[in-house]
């Protein structure tokens, strides 16, 4: 059974500041998480293009340490299950790339540093395991997908265990 829930705010509804969901400014290009808790976004606040995670349940936004950085642009976000994982796209010698935030290590990476197509659009799965985004490397949008093996931690929901490797039962 799929239940749609929408709802709207008259603008003197909606709270605006810094604090708040909403802005003055341009906020664009949002993603949940699986577990519907955290809102990606773009935003223009604070004079800055930053990417900002908001925790929906209490309603604050989250430090994101070592993920925005002055002359870095981010775009298209993109969240694993808890929001552990968070995939973009950036810019690296002016060419865009697909880069990943691991928020309980703090640490980002670039996941195609020497790829010879534009890419676009980037999709994590929720347990953070695979990545997809469009690429030019055949010479017209193409989708492809990026595996970052079997050795990673995944963003499962607590109590969900790992099946075994197909032949590993």
């Amino acid at each position: 059974m799929l239940t749609v829930l929408l709802f709207s705010c008259s603008n003197n509804e909606i709270p605006i500041g810094s604090t708040a969901l909403n802005s003055r400014y341009t906020e664009e290009k949002p993603a949940l998480s699986g577990d519907g808790r955290f809102l990606a976004f773009i935003s223009h606040r604070n004079g800055s293009h930053q990417l900002l995670i908001y925790d929906l349940q209490k309603q604050r936004f989250i430090s994101t340490p070592r993920l925005n950085r002055r002359k870095i642009i981010i775009e298209s976000p993109s969240l694993s299950y808890t929001a552990r994982y968070i995939v973009y796209i950036t810019s690296d010698r002016g060419r865009p790339v697909v880069g990943l935030h691991d928020r309980a290590t703090q640490y980002s990476q670039i996941l195609t540093p020497n790829y010879r197509g534009w890419v676009r659009n980037p999709s994590i799965s929720p347990d953070g395991r695979y990545i997809a985004f469009e690429t030019t490397i055949r010479g017209q949008w193409d989708i492809e997908i990026l595996d970052r093996g079997p050795n990673i931690e995944l963003d499962l929901p607590n109590g969900v265990q790992v099946p075994a490797p197909p032949g590993r039962e």
